[in-house]
């Protein structure tokens, strides 16, 4: 953000400074997020409702974590309103909207998968559907991976940890194998040379902008049909969904996820209607 924004935060955590100092870090970490995450050209006063919808759908995090950064951040414009350093406040209304998650990940069924990836007409769209329903990688993940890190033969995707993380591989079977190779002619008609794997239509690296355009077409060729917001964050939680209920074990789901704790991965094991009812017509006989 812009130089006004990192001034005025700079007068918010010195108005801040009686409190704890756990909370002052907390608000520090809140304030640098935001900072850091929009464009130089954007401040504080232009931020608008569809920037703060943008920022829930795209930043990396659990949904009770950003709702505890929208707090914070719309504590920072009361006091930017109340002494008049700004007019108005985007994160209020959107904020109200927003309920804590529940223990249970929302994700698609494997019918609702299918029929998604059948609603969309776009074909790169269709390829990167499919590539986190069947990998299960992180949007910032996805916007990484190097052209070098697919290797065909082996069926591997190499993934950089960053932020802390360990570096790991993905999987993908002949299915996804052959769309993959379906995007490289794509690619190579856009920009052959790019190092990237995944690039946006004017053949550079896919940033948030391309992110929030993939998002909001996936809900209006199929979300509001199933009155679900779709993201590539749903789609990892349709994968890790499937890979339990076909069987796969919590070790294997949290090596492939890059999960640090198993605590994580575990919340996956919750049921769907319908693994209930077979389980269900398993046990009474019929």
């Amino acid at each position: 953000m812009d130089g006004k924004s990192k001034e005025l935060v700079e007068r918010y955590l010195k108005f801040c400074s009686g409190l704890s100092e756990t909370t002052i870090a907390n608000y520090k970490s809140t304030m640098n997020i935001f900072l850091n995450y929009y464009e130089d050209d954007v401040s504080f006063e232009n931020l608008t409702i569809e920037d703060i919808i943008e920022f829930f759908e795209v930043y990396e995090a659990s949904r009770n974590t950003k709702i505890y950064r929208l707090r914070s951040l719309n504590r920072f414009y009361y006091w930017a309103n109340k002494h008049k350093h700004i007019i108005g406040n985007p994160v209020k209304s959107f904020l109200n909207t927003l309920k804590p998650d529940k223990k249970e990940r929302d994700y698609l069924t494997q019918r609702q998968s299918g029929d998604l990836l059948r609603s969309i007409i776009d074909i790169n769209f269709y390829i990167f559907t499919m590539f986190f329903i069947k990998t299960g990688v992180r949007v910032s993940e996805f916007q990484n991976i190097l052209l070098d890190d697919v290797d065909f033969t082996e069926k591997t995707i190499f993934i950089r940890g960053g932020k802390g993380r360990k570096d790991r591989y993905v999987f993908f079977d002949s299915e996804m194998g052959i769309n993959l190779k379906r995007w490289l002619r794509e690619r190579d008609i856009l920009k052959p040379k790019a190092p990237n794997l995944f690039l946006n239509r004017r053949g550079k690296a896919i940033g948030k902008s391309s992110i929030t355009h993939y998002i909001r077409y996936l809900n209006d060729v199929y979300g509001k049909k199933v009155n679900k917001r779709i993201t590539p964050h749903i789609l990892r939680h349709t994968f890790a969904t499937t890979c339990v209920d076909k069987g796969m074990d919590l070790r294997t789901l949290q090596d492939i996820l890059g999960h640090e704790d198993i605590k994580t991965t575990s919340i996956y094991l919750h049921k769907n209607k319908e693994s209930l009812k077979r389980e269900y017509l398993r046990v009474m006989g019929r």
